[in-house]
């Protein structure tokens, strides 16, 4: 019956869904971009489809199974990588293109994925993260295609709102060939939504395995010297309703420290003029990364551009990792963990709460609960070597004893992944 329910439902919605795209792409035009393949119109450049579907919802998810896209290409795999945002795409775009066929993914209705695999027919369906869509995994199980959900995570919250689909959820995870989550905690919570136990293994987070890119040492000096060497504060995917804090917080530290630099990198880089009225309003000058020169009076850098994220956190010495001021949930510590950079948070990290406690039982990160903690953290860790340094150490180590997900996904995949003649499965 909830199925029955959610067929009607979903159709309905997309009327809906289509002016909501309409409308974000008066500030962001992506949004408006290709639309046909949300029906399941893929690209031109499809070919003869491709032997393996993996579907990252946005920017994060995309960089997290990059080292899994990466070693499935080196394997001979082809590969159609969908997502659903325009920064997932672009993030697909900017490593991917040329080496795979990138496309948005097709919205949750039977005739819209039907067309889909029509065209890609793959014979193996990966899904990172959180990506559950009961009409997806049923077209590819009545097809014989094996699906499985990678890097899984499920927060509390997405937890509640599944619960509410009962029986449909218990089916519709049933349909998946393995499971693979992050930690214990997510297990159990797949589990109780009706998951089995030989469906599923912890394996870990895979964003554990990223290695930084070749030209990471050069780019971060190049940034450094832009600077004039002023030490760097990081504020790393932020969202609104925490810059004004972040902004306030760093006009108080700049009392004691006026050679300080602000970087703040937006979750979506297209609200980089906002957040330069923002500062002005603050009475701070800022210039935009892609843009401006970093003159001596500039007080906030603000990147406006995607994909420099790694090469700012290794710019900088301590970093606010965003969407955590704000009840939003907060984003993965592994890349300002990889990078070297003193790690602060705030207290909303719902989204990766097993790696937050992780990370605090090792003192490996400052979690704070309000603005003026947030600065007293910030003080601290610039003004202390020892103490930041101790903390980026315990942060690496963290790191480097989560390696291994990568490997153990492939072995997972192992019985389900096409054959290539010559190349070691």
């Amino acid at each position: 019956m909830v199925r029955f329910l959610y067929n009607i439902l979903i159709p309905l919605l997309i009327p809906g869904a289509l002016i909501r795209l309409w409308f974000r792409g008066r500030a962001e035009p992506a949004y408006r971009h290709h639309l046909a393949e949300r029906f399941g119109h893929l690209p031109s450049n499809l070919g003869a489809g491709a032997d393996i579907w993996l579907h990252a919802v946005s920017a994060g998810e995309s960089i997290a199974a990059a080292p899994l896209i990466e070693a499935l290409l080196a394997r001979g795999h082809t590969l159609v990588l969908s997502t659903t945002t325009p920064t997932g795409r672009a993030q697909l775009m900017r490593q991917f293109s040329g080496r795979a066929v990138i496309c948005y993914g097709p919205f949750d209705v039977p005739r819209c994925i039907k067309r889909f695999l029509n065209q890609v027919r793959p014979k193996l369906a990966l899904m990172i993260e959180t990506e559950i869509w009961p009409n997806w995994t049923t077209a590819c199980a009545s097809r014989g295609i094996p699906v499985a959900l990678l890097n899984g995570r499920l927060s509390e919250r997405s937890f509640s709102g599944y619960q509410k689909l009962g029986s449909m959820m218990r089916a519709t995870l049933r349909q998946f060939s393995w499971i693979a989550v992050q930690s214990t905690a997510h297990a159990n919570r797949f589990t109780a939504l009706g998951a089995t136990a030989d469906q599923l293994s912890v394996t870990g987070s895979i964003k554990a395995d990223q290695v930084l890119p070749a030209d990471f040492i050069e780019q971060v000096a190049m940034i450094q010297a832009k600077c004039a060497h002023r030490p760097l504060l990081l504020a790393a995917s932020t969202h609104p309703g925490e810059e004004e804090i972040l902004l306030a917080s760093f006009k108080a530290l700049k009392v004691a420290h006026p050679d300080l630099l602000m970087v703040l990198v937006p979750r979506h880089v297209q609200r980089a003029i906002a957040l330069q009225t923002l500062s002005a309003e603050l009475g701070l000058v800022s210039c935009r990364a892609t843009l401006d020169r970093v003159a001596e009076d500039t007080d906030v850098i603000i990147v406006d551009v995607m994909g420099q994220l790694l090469y700012w956190y290794g710019a900088s010495s301590v970093a606010f990792v965003g969407g955590s001021l704000v009840p939003h949930g907060g984003h993965n510590f592994l890349e300002a963990a990889l990078c070297g950079c003193a790690i602060v948070t705030g207290p909303w990290v719902f989204n990766f709460e097993a790696q937050a406690e992780q990370f605090q039982r090792a003192e490996a990160l400052t979690l704070v609960t309000d603005e003026h903690a947030l600065s007293a953290a910030f003080e601290t860790l610039l003004v202390d070597p020892v103490i930041r340094q101790q903390q980026i150490e315990r942060a690496q180590q963290l790191v480097d004893e989560s390696r291994g997900a990568l490997d153990q996904l492939l072995t997972g995949l192992s019985p389900w992944l096409p054959d290539r003649a010559g190349v070691p499965r």
